[in-house]
């Protein structure tokens, strides 16, 4: 067999296991994946392949295999549909009759007898001189929505499947909500009480807003994160999706302060009060000297707990039954601390997910322990706090997690090692990225039933009433970079959207939450297609719809996106309208002179733009004379914003005193300081800004006219 049959076959085996043959980029240009690019990422999905030699056996295989699998290991029903599946058995079991049952996630089970020679076939397969036939079975409902098992007996043969029933859409907004909201990271708020920003700020952030109108508090996510050796304390590479930021607990709400002597001495302490002035005076938040401050006092309260729980024994264990992976975790946690390093540099058996007592210090578990059931308690209270005020807690999902985190240890299985998850280049990153998070394997998730999705899903709607998911076209596909490539040598590879989406509507229903899915950048129509047939949320971001011409319209959210000016990956406000990102990438030597002055034009040109738009539309200040600030063309864009159809307006607190640094500049490390950028003042502070109290006034009217005019439409 020549190098071009074999290429052949390969792009055949490509095609069969949901690797994506090409793209196509922003410019419009195709690209085609090189041969080697896409044996590793089948490699990485599982298919045994090595080199082109092997391409043969593995296609034979996934022939006789697969296409001859008697059932698929996950089947979805949408709730308003009957079950139904297909059926692939060798010709002479498939003129019997097969059992089904279905055995429901909280008991009791449902069954019937099929004839299959009445079944009309719909295949017929010769596999190694064996006939197989494929005919489709169904049985009538109704069937209660959750995760449930579907076994089929045929004679002595059993087949098994994951059932997920699902609602065919996730909680959606009223038609007349209008709302608003402010998005604050909690690391940013300056913290007043306490060791340092913590949950609470987030309720009094709401609080505030409350007394204003706002009815949304955002921020970024608030998942585990390695804050010593090793260290990675972005927010987008958590240690675990299922486990929250210990170092966001509030010390001084924890009841075992009161029976812990040692713990307020260590907060009392003149060290610990300096250092917590000087943290508290810093421009950036500082994750090492501050998790080296709270430590020592939340493990003093560990030990207290542990000690004599009293009142807290029956809710902590009730925690444990709720959570009983807690325990595994807290024990990863702890083996990392002792040996210093992430999991891959761990010897045998701990590599492959197997610890023992004795590779771990169990004060160290147990401050683990205490530290989530902590977290646990009080993102309970915040939730429940908001909602009695008719407020939403917004959070935000990772793509990813980090790949020496538990999560990826504990499930070593679901990941395709040997790639990272990216994006391919576009007019932003000309060569691509790769945000070395290991994607999940679509085979091994389906295998599963996406048990860990659903983990990770279940774990922040059980106190979120709104979910974005981040880069939301991973439910249908994600481009995969193969270790020792550059991003632009990705391919993108399918996962089974129906199944992930039945996961969210299953979670979103259960918890009452709404769904947004973050759609910027090139995204493929049939993205949107699900999503809106799935009833999510997008998102508009009015810094990438600027009028491109003297007298062009900015754009106006529709009735299915979140609304807001830019994101945490973007330059702030006013940073755009002042180009510090332009200067950056000049400074980095990332432009060159010609292509700077090219974008400085440009962006003299959308700031000209946007200024008629707004002053034509009448969303200017009276009195704004003819160069109107920074500050009031935000304004103005509050305005248009506020009185569009989005059913939720989110503003960045930081726009409001026209900040020009960013929290994040996507594709740099941990040489620069992302994610650590604080407010300007502190919550109490900005409560009596009179200025910014008049801009989100400006923003509770423009949404309570549109409510008005959605009121009347309905009507």
């Amino acid at each position: 067999m020549t190098d071009a049959d074999l290429t052949r076959e390969l792009f055949d085996l490509a095609d069969a296991l949901g690797v994506q043959l090409g793209y196509w980029d922003t410019k419009g240009a195709h690209h085609v994946p090189s041969v080697e690019a896409l044996v590793a990422v089948l490699a990485a999905g599982g298919a045994p392949v090595r080199g082109l030699a092997d391409v043969p056996n593995a296609l034979r295989d996934h022939v006789d295999g697969v296409r001859t699998r008697p059932l698929e290991p996950v089947v979805v029903v949408w709730d308003d549909s009957n079950l139904g599946f297909t059926l692939c058995l060798p010709e002479p079991h498939s003129q019997g009759t097969a059992r089904v049952e279905v055995h429901f996630e909280h008991g009791g089970e449902q069954a019937w007898d099929v004839d299959l020679a009445g079944r009309p076939e719909h295949a017929r397969l010769d596999v190694g001189g064996t006939v197989h036939l494929t005919r489709r079975v169904e049985v009538h409902g109704p069937f209660v929505t959750g995760y449930h098992r579907l076994d089929v007996l045929v004679g002595s043969e059993h087949f098994g499947a994951h059932l997920l029933v699902a609602p065919r859409r996730v909680v959606r907004s009223r038609p007349d909500e209008r709302t608003w909201g402010v998005l604050a990271p909690v690391y940013g708020i300056r913290a007043e009480l306490g060791i340092g920003p913590h949950v609470r700020d987030l309720g009094a952030l709401a609080k505030w807003i409350d007394q204003l109108g706002g009815k949304v508090v955002a921020t970024l996510p608030l998942l585990a994160s390695y804050l010593d050796e090793p260290f990675d304390p972005s927010p987008y590479a958590p240690v675990s999706r299922c486990f929250w930021n210990e170092l966001f607990v509030d010390v001084e709400r924890l009841p075992e302060l009161a029976h812990s002597p040692a713990a307020r001495s260590i907060l009392d302490a003149p060290a610990t009060q300096r250092e917590i002035a000087a943290l508290r005076a810093d421009t950036d938040f500082a994750y090492r000297r501050q998790a080296a401050l709270a430590r020592p006092v939340l493990a003093e309260l560990a030990r207290t707990f542990f000690e004599a729980p009293a009142g807290r024994r029956a809710e902590f264990d009730r925690y444990l039954v709720e959570r009983p992976d807690v325990v595994d975790y807290a024990r990863f946690r702890a083996t990392v601390e002792r040996r210093g390093t992430g999991w891959h540099a761990w010897p045998e058996p701990m590599r492959s997910g197997t610890i023992t007592a004795d590779e771990f210090d169990d004060e160290a578990m147990r401050y683990h322990l205490y530290a989530q059931f902590s977290m646990h308690v009080q993102m309970a209270a915040l939730s429940a706090d908001l909602a009695d005020r008719g407020q939403r807690l917004y959070l935000d999902l990772p793509v990813g997690a980090n790949g020496d985190g538990y999560d990826t240890w504990r499930n070593q299985d679901l990941f395709a090692w040997g790639t990272g998850t990216g994006a391919p280049p576009d007019d932003f990153f000309t060569e691509g990225q790769n945000w070395g998070l290991p994607p999940v394997a679509p085979a091994a998730a389906r295998e599963s039933g996406h048990r860990h999705f659903a983990e990770c899903i279940r774990h922040h709607m059980s106190v979120a009433g709104m979910l974005r998911l981040d880069h939301v076209m991973g439910l249908q596909r994600l481009y995969w970079v193969p270790d020792g490539m550059s991003a632009r040598e990705g391919v993108y590879v399918r996962y089974p959207t129906d199944e992930l989406f039945a996961v969210l509507c299953i979670e979103s229903r259960r918890h009452d939450c709404i769904v947004v899915g973050e759609d910027l950048g090139t995204v493929p129509d049939e993205v949107r297609e699900s999503m809106n047939r799935h009833e999510l949320l997008g998102m508009y971001v009015s810094q990438f719809r600027q009028p491109t011409w003297p007298g062009a319209e900015l754009a106006s959210p529709t009735a299915d996106q979140v609304a807001s000016i830019n994101t945490h990956d973007t330059p702030t406000f006013a940073g755009y309208l002042d180009g510090t990102d332009i200067s950056r990438r000049r400074a980095e030597g990332l432009a060159d002179e010609a292509e700077a002055e090219a974008e400085w034009a440009e962006r003299r040109q959308a700031r000209e733009n946007l200024e008629g738009f707004l002053g034509a539309r009448g969303l200017l200040d009276e009195g704004t004379g003819p160069a109107p600030t920074d500050h009031a063309l935000l304004r103005g864009v509050l305005r248009f914003l506020g009185a569009s159809d989005a059913p939720t307006v989110l503003v960045a607190l930081e726009d409001l005193w026209d900040e020009l640094n960013p929290q994040n500049i996507p594709g740099t490390g941990l040489d620069r300081p992302n994610w650590v950028h604080k407010m300007r003042d502190s919550l109490a502070a900005l409560a009596d800004d009179a200025r910014l109290q008049t801009d989100l006034d400006v923003l509770q009217r423009s949404r309570l006219a549109a409510y008005a005019r959605a009121k009347e439409t309905q009507v």
